[in-house]
């Protein structure tokens, strides 16, 4: 016969608690200064203005990427600035703060880091670097990443055309049942 001690009692009791916690709190993947913006939350436009104002300090910023280039032994990414959610996600439409490029060490994968995907940086701003958007000039802030994170592609859901609900004559509309001429 097993004796039930008050420990043995203790953990039958927390594990239900315990469980669901351990679960959900390892769910995430998302680096912390990803999630939680720096003490100077600062602002694109802002750092393009007063740049040696704000030279080394760290930001976060997200958008959408527009290129990605790799050199030697880092990748250029030029990225079209979004605002960003609680968790550090660009929010997606048409709305943009400008344009930032920011440098990871290493390769990263174009297919991968493609145009069009979202991504969020958190890094060291270091200088503006003059660049042209076609036959413009743009001063485009230039951040060296200590972490950074690719969301996600939101997933597509196929939607019925006409009619919206399930019709099992569909499309042979003339041989439903209550369309029959008596």
């Amino acid at each position: 016969m097993s004796r039930v001690t008050p420990h043995t009692r203790l953990w039958q009791r927390a594990l239900p608690v315990l469980a669901p916690l351990l679960v959900f709190g390892c769910a995430s993947n998302i680096p912390a200064p990803i999630k939680s913006p720096p003490a100077e939350d600062l602002s694109l436009t802002r750092v393009q203005q007063e740049p040696q104002h704000h030279q080394g300090k760290m930001i976060r910023w997200g958008g959408t990427i527009i290129s990605t280039q790799n050199q030697q032994s880092r990748t250029e990414v030029t990225i079209l600035a979004k605002a960003l959610d609680s968790y550090g996600e660009p929010q997606p439409g048409d709305q943009s703060y400008g344009r930032f490029i920011t440098l990871v060490n290493g390769f990263l994968d174009p297919a991968i880091y493609a145009p069009g995907r979202m991504m969020t940086v958190y890094g060291k701003f270091t200088k503006l670097l003059n660049k042209p958007i076609d036959k413009f000039d743009y001063q485009y802030p230039l951040v060296e990443a200590s972490q950074y994170y690719l969301w996600d592609v939101p997933e597509k859901y196929d939607y019925y055309d006409y009619p919206y609900w399930y019709d099992p004559w569909y499309p042979y509309p003339y041989y439903h049942p209550y369309w029959r001429r008596h």
